[in-house]
């Protein structure tokens, strides 16, 4: 058997032993990844529509991905796939956030108390930046949950579209004004 490169382990290491940043993004899409499982299974993640993952991870390679609400069977076994991997990457970071400083309690505090969204009120706290990088971030999560929640579009792609614009609008300004000041005069 052939052994496996040292860029083969780093990435494997990376995987089973996330960084902070890469904690945060495993336990938010995993967290998302097992919701819209739920809301599947549940018959109301679409009006119309019941989701196969397996379709949608293979990009239709193994199946429709979208099949007619009332005629598709409400459990399918890549359901049950779907939710292992979303609940692998979910618990990898979970593990890595428990074993920094403070562990899961304190992390689930600073997602609600943090400089980012005391500046939605106050400009003075991190600057210009900051407040549009946590107003883009509101915005972006509240555009997400009222059309899900309204119009059952918790897969539809103007409602990503948006979300996701927003969401990396929100980021970017936010990491810049975190960024360091330059030198240069």
């Amino acid at each position: 058997m052939s052994e496996m490169s040292n860029t083969d382990q780093s990435f494997v290491q990376m995987v089973l032993n996330p960084s902070k940043t890469m904690s945060n993004w495993f336990v938010g899409l995993g967290l998302l990844g097992i919701f819209l499982a739920v809301l599947n299974l549940l018959g109301e993640i679409h009006p119309n529509y019941r989701v196969s993952w397996a379709g949608v991870l293979t990009f239709e390679f193994t199946n429709r991905a979208f099949e007619d609400l009332s005629t598709a069977p409400s459990f399918v076994i890549s359901d049950v796939v779907f939710i292992a991997i979303c609940g692998l990457f979910a618990g990898l970071g979970f593990k890595s956030i428990n074993s920094q400083d403070g562990g899961i309690g304190s992390w689930i505090k600073s997602i609600f108390v943090n400089e980012t969204w005391m500046s939605l009120a106050d400009p003075d706290l991190g600057g210009w930046f900051k407040t549009m990088g946590a107003w883009c971030l509101l915005l972006g999560v509240i555009n997400y949950l009222y059309f899900g929640l309204t119009a059952t579009g918790w897969i539809d792609p103007g409602v990503y579209s948006v979300t996701i614009g927003l969401l990396s609008f929100g980021f970017a300004l936010v990491y810049a004004s975190n960024s360091p000041e330059s030198d240069e005069q």
